[in-house]
């Protein structure tokens, strides 16, 4: 959905309604405002058409998996558990352990508290989905690659990088080979494989993938797709980290825009990319503007994902940076900074990339 698309049967009546609109309301707070009324209304219908349906038939209904994956895209993570976890009791309790509905709704609940940040949690539900897609499916079954994938997703955030790259490889072989290059999940496995890559400090290697998985995403699932806006700040990420910070200013702003209309503010999406361009404004010495775009994100990314999600952790230490570059900030943000790091030594890991990382950058500090 984007308004500005909105055509009437006079051109004439659509410039004036739209130049109206634009002035009136703005483009990001009405699609923000058209998009979440569209999702509440869907919301509201499923969830009736749920409590109508004969409690026998609930349990493995898709119409519970797709209201859960619904919230689960709207952020919802919470509220989004009950409605998975019913449905795998399910169809494990209908179907066993090993059948491909069981084992879909077991890689739903795994992707989901990956999402929430409940790693170990999440570990032995990827495992199992991957043993037994292996065995019932083959290698090269796409269902099988999604688990790959998602094993190698969830080692990724545990800051078992090695780990993680021979799966990534197997299932962006397999998919280029089974699927072709420009197979939306294929495009999902390369723009994985460079951020895996970007995390181990190879970022020439990173950057052809992140560049091949933007510009195919752009041009067959378009600018505003979500896969395609977590690219756009993937390579943003990127460029910064090369210190091209001129060139991943426009991509951040592009992606915090339209995150912002298409996801909401509270999305772990939209809460990652606001503290990427946080930390982009301080790099350049936009201190005053950082702190404008920085606002409550610390506040709400506690509230929605938790004190010790990665993603909060990652916007705790950079809210502590952008103290530390203000004027008589400088002490009060390096304590800041090392008690974040010492919870993210204790919750990630003491060798996670992300703890090293802003370690590397506290000792830079003394």
């Amino acid at each position: 959905v984007d308004v500005r698309t909105a055509t009437c049967r006079n051109p004439e009546d659509t410039k004036a309604i739209l130049g109206e609109l634009e002035q009136g309301v703005g483009f990001v707070r009405c699609n923000t405002q058209v998009i979440g009324l569209l999702r509440e209304a869907l919301l509201a219908q499923a969830r009736a058409a749920l409590a109508r349906l004969p409690a026998a038939e609930r349990g493995t209904s898709e119409l519970l998996s797709n209201l859960g994956m619904l919230l689960r895209g709207m952020g919802r993570l919470e509220e989004a558990r009950p409605l998975f976890e019913e449905a795998l009791q399910a169809w494990r309790e209908a179907a066993g352990d090993r059948d491909p509905s069981t084992l879909l709704s077991i890689n739903n609940m795994a992707v989901l508290l990956m999402g929430m940040g409940q790693l170990v949690e999440a570990r032995p539900l990827c495992e199992e989905a991957l043993q037994a897609r292996r065995e019932t499916l083959g290698d090269r079954h796409p269902r099988t690659l999604t688990s790959i994938s998602n094993m190698g997703q969830l080692l990724m955030a545990m800051g078992q990088l090695k780990e993680a790259r021979p799966l990534y490889e197997e299932a962006l072989q397999a998919r280029r080979e089974t699927l072709g290059d420009r197979d939306p999940r294929t495009l999902h496995s390369v723009s994985k494989m460079g951020a895996l890559l970007q995390a181990m400090g190879k970022l020439e290697e990173a950057r052809l993938l992140l560049e091949e998985a933007l510009q195919a995403q752009r041009e067959t699932l378009g600018d505003r797709h979500p896969g395609t806006l977590t690219s756009i700040g993937s390579m943003g990420n990127l460029l910064q980290a090369m210190g091209k910070l001129e060139e991943a200013r426009p991509l951040y702003e592009e992606a915090l825009q339209a995150q912002r209309e298409t996801l909401g503010g509270r999305h772990r999406e939209t809460l990652n990319t606001t503290g990427n361009m946080v930390d982009l404004l301080r790099a350049t010495g936009a201190l005053v503007e950082a702190e404008a775009v920085l606002g409550n994100t610390e506040a709400v990314a506690r509230e929605v994902l938790g004190n010790d999600h990665a993603t909060t952790l990652k916007i705790a230490a950079i809210a502590a940076r952008l103290q530390h570059a203000q004027p008589g900030g400088a002490a009060a943000g390096k304590e800041l900074l090392a008690a974040t790091i010492a919870r993210m030594a204790e919750v990630l890991g003491d060798n996670h990339h992300q703890t090293c990382k802003y370690r590397k950058v506290l000792t830079e500090m003394e």
